[in-house]
Protein backbone atom coordinates (compact mmCIF):
# COMPACT_ATOMS: atom_id res chain seq x y z
CA UNK A 1 0.00 0.00 0.00
CA UNK A 2 2.38 2.48 1.46
CA UNK A 3 5.52 2.44 -0.97
CA UNK A 4 8.80 4.01 1.57
CA UNK A 5 9.71 7.35 0.29
CA UNK A 6 13.35 6.97 -1.16
CA UNK A 7 15.92 7.70 1.10
CA UNK A 8 16.73 11.87 0.38
CA UNK A 9 12.65 12.58 0.89
CA UNK A 10 12.58 9.81 3.60
CA UNK A 11 15.41 12.05 5.97
CA UNK A 12 13.43 14.90 5.05
CA UNK A 13 10.03 14.13 6.20
CA UNK A 14 11.51 12.31 9.71
CA UNK A 15 13.18 15.60 10.24
CA UNK A 16 9.23 17.40 9.48
CA UNK A 17 7.56 14.24 11.74
CA UNK A 18 10.49 14.57 15.00
CA UNK A 19 10.22 18.26 14.85
CA UNK A 20 5.67 18.37 15.39
CA UNK A 21 5.97 15.06 17.01
CA UNK A 22 4.49 16.80 20.47
CA UNK A 23 2.88 14.96 23.29
CA UNK A 24 0.25 16.01 25.34
CA UNK A 25 1.78 16.75 28.77
CA UNK A 26 0.08 19.86 29.45
CA UNK A 27 2.83 21.10 31.50
CA UNK A 28 5.25 21.23 28.03
CA UNK A 29 6.40 24.85 27.09
CA UNK A 30 4.95 26.96 24.08
CA UNK A 31 7.99 26.90 22.28
CA UNK A 32 6.65 25.91 18.24
CA UNK A 33 6.13 28.32 15.62
CA UNK A 34 4.18 32.28 16.97
CA UNK A 35 0.84 31.17 14.82
CA UNK A 36 0.02 27.78 15.90
CA UNK A 37 -1.36 25.97 18.61
CA UNK A 38 2.08 25.07 19.54
CA UNK A 39 3.19 28.57 19.96
CA UNK A 40 2.35 32.21 20.97
CA UNK A 41 -1.61 31.69 19.88
CA UNK A 42 -1.61 27.97 21.84
CA UNK A 43 -1.51 30.08 24.94
CA UNK A 44 -4.87 31.76 24.54
CA UNK A 45 -7.21 30.40 27.61
CA UNK A 46 -10.66 29.17 25.99
CA UNK A 47 -13.50 31.35 27.05
CA UNK A 48 -17.20 31.84 26.61
CA UNK A 49 -17.71 28.37 24.70
CA UNK A 50 -19.93 25.34 26.50
CA UNK A 51 -18.88 22.03 25.22
CA UNK A 52 -21.25 21.96 22.80
CA UNK A 53 -19.53 24.58 21.03
CA UNK A 54 -16.41 22.59 21.27
CA UNK A 55 -17.99 19.92 19.29
CA UNK A 56 -19.70 21.95 17.29
CA UNK A 57 -16.14 23.42 16.12
CA UNK A 58 -14.44 20.06 16.02
CA UNK A 59 -17.56 18.56 13.12
CA UNK A 60 -16.82 22.13 11.40
CA UNK A 61 -13.19 21.38 11.33
CA UNK A 62 -13.81 18.02 10.19
CA UNK A 63 -16.13 18.82 7.53
CA UNK A 64 -13.55 21.53 6.27
CA UNK A 65 -10.54 19.03 6.69
CA UNK A 66 -12.47 16.27 4.25
CA UNK A 67 -13.48 19.37 1.35
CA UNK A 68 -16.68 19.82 2.77
CA UNK A 69 -16.33 23.25 3.60
CA UNK A 70 -19.31 24.08 1.51
CA UNK A 71 -21.78 21.84 4.14
CA UNK A 72 -19.63 23.58 7.25
CA UNK A 73 -20.18 26.93 6.24
CA UNK A 74 -23.53 26.62 5.31
CA UNK A 75 -24.98 26.61 8.18
CA UNK A 76 -27.13 23.37 7.87
CA UNK A 77 -24.17 20.66 8.75
CA UNK A 78 -24.90 17.69 11.40
CA UNK A 79 -23.36 15.49 13.81
CA UNK A 80 -23.82 12.80 11.30
CA UNK A 81 -21.57 14.66 8.46
CA UNK A 82 -18.67 13.59 9.40
CA UNK A 83 -19.21 9.96 8.55
CA UNK A 84 -20.25 10.76 5.23
CA UNK A 85 -17.15 13.09 5.06
CA UNK A 86 -15.05 10.46 6.43
CA UNK A 87 -15.98 8.20 3.58
CA UNK A 88 -15.78 10.84 0.85
CA UNK A 89 -12.35 11.99 1.88
CA UNK A 90 -10.82 8.60 3.52
CA UNK A 91 -7.34 9.62 3.14
CA UNK A 92 -8.01 12.81 5.17
CA UNK A 93 -5.21 14.97 7.16
CA UNK A 94 -6.42 14.19 11.11
CA UNK A 95 -3.86 16.94 12.07
CA UNK A 96 -6.45 19.54 9.53
CA UNK A 97 -9.05 18.61 11.66
CA UNK A 98 -7.22 20.06 14.70
CA UNK A 99 -6.27 23.06 13.26
CA UNK A 100 -9.51 23.39 11.69
CA UNK A 101 -11.39 23.11 14.33
CA UNK A 102 -9.00 25.66 17.18
CA UNK A 103 -9.84 28.20 13.97
CA UNK A 104 -13.14 27.89 14.64
CA UNK A 105 -13.58 27.95 18.51
CA UNK A 106 -11.59 31.12 17.78
CA UNK A 107 -14.47 32.67 15.55
CA UNK A 108 -16.43 31.53 18.33
CA UNK A 109 -14.47 33.38 20.92
CA UNK A 110 -14.50 36.64 18.62
CA UNK A 111 -11.02 36.75 18.11
CA UNK A 112 -10.35 35.27 14.89
CA UNK A 113 -7.84 35.47 13.37
CA UNK A 114 -5.95 35.12 16.64
CA UNK A 115 -2.50 36.46 15.39
CA UNK A 116 -0.85 40.27 14.62
CA UNK A 117 -1.63 42.02 11.92
CA UNK A 118 1.42 41.31 8.93
CA UNK A 119 3.23 44.50 8.37
CA UNK A 120 5.31 44.82 5.05
CA UNK A 121 8.58 46.93 5.28
CA UNK A 122 7.80 50.20 4.03
CA UNK A 123 3.95 50.62 5.19
CA UNK A 124 2.91 52.70 7.93
CA UNK A 125 1.32 50.14 9.95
Amino acid sequence: MNEPLPEPLKTIADAIYAADDHTTDPSRPFDGQPHTDQGERGKTLVTGLTFRDVCDCYVLGFLMATGCSSLAESGTATYNDVYVAAKQDPGFDPLAVMQNMACEMEKRMGIYPNVPRPTYEGSDD
